[in-house]
């Protein structure tokens, strides 16, 4: 029999009496307790002048800090906590953030505009900007890589390096809409979201292999845990409420559901990060971050 945990409630129910109780408390978050990563903590961020922030992207720091981007009401912000949910600081950028990649255990970078990105120094709140007309202007999503940014474009990636000139271009057969880098397979993973695929790419562009499951549609953001697996942030194909985290290994030969049941709507923005320090999946939805701690 499936056994289901609320974290609101801090209530163990089975199948039957899980679905009464998620109908009489729809914002109750309902979790069937064989997942491999359990809820184990919930907070909004608030801002007690402006309301909530809206979460454009999240990361965390090898040190166990995470930070959000986020439009705090049209304000631009960067949110620096710990992965229980402590205020740190806050920073503010000049132009709406869209992606985020972390440079080092003290520095992001942030993709902003249509022609910047910004290079921030965690721990000195300082903010340096890159501006280049050559930065694609409807790219979302970036990746850092040895001191150069891999810039998401309709036909491929553009390389920059830190001063902001075009050093190459990877023409690819897809639109790479989210990407991450394993550092020591030295591969791109990448989110093809028109034909719900995950490619594996190395650095010049050449396909390892493509990832396909019939089950997984609407792709939307990506990580890597401490063993090299790709982890997906995707929807399941008969049900549009609900999302789940799909763990594929390193060869994209396998692959196991990890994380179920997470309710949200078709208009929020979900976010996906790994804290290796705690072994847990950090979601970002809306406002508010969810962490799943692995069991």
């Amino acid at each position: 029999m499936s056994m289901y945990k609320c974290y609101d409630c801090n209530q163990v129910l089975c199948e039957d009496c899980s679905r009464r109780h998620e109908s009489m408390y729809q914002r109750h978050s309902m979790q069937p307790i064989s997942d491999s990563f359990i809820l184990n903590c919930i907070f909004p961020l608030e801002d007690v002048n402006h309301g909530n922030r809206l979460i454009r992207d999240i990361k965390c720091l090898p040190d166990g800090e995470v930070v959000a981007a986020v439009n705090n009401k049209g304000i631009p912000e960067l949110l620096v906590f710990s992965i229980s949910g402590k205020r740190r600081h806050v920073i503010q950028l000049d132009k709406t953030p869209y992606a985020m990649s972390v440079v080092d255990k003290n520095t992001v970078s942030v993709l902003i505009g249509n022609d910047s990105v910004a290079i921030v120094d965690i721990q000195q709140n300082h903010v340096q900007y890159i501006r280049n007309n050559a930065i694609p202007n409807s790219s979302n999503t970036f990746i850092y890589i040895e001191n150069e940014f891999y810039i998401s474009n309709k036909h491929g990636i553009v390389v920059i390096d830190m001063s902001g000139s075009v050093k190459r271009r990877i023409t690819l057969s897809f639109t790479p809409c989210d990407m991450c880098y394993d550092v020591d397979s030295q591969h791109i993973y990448c989110i093809d979201r028109e034909h719900s695929q995950l490619i594996c790419i190395d650095r010049d562009g050449t396909i390892i292999f493509t990832f396909t499951d019939p089950n997984m549609t609407n792709l939307t953001d990506l990580t890597i845990d401490n063993e090299g697996n790709v982890l997906v942030l995707c929807r399941k194909r008969d049900d549009n409420s609900r999302y789940s985290v799909v763990k594929v290994d390193s060869n994209g030969e396998k692959s196991e559901v990890v994380i179920t049941n997470i309710k949200m709507s078709s208009f929020d923005n979900p976010r996906i990060c790994y804290d290796h320090l705690t072994n847990s999946v950090v979601i970002g939805l809306g406002d508010t971050v969810y962490i799943y701690k692995k069991k």
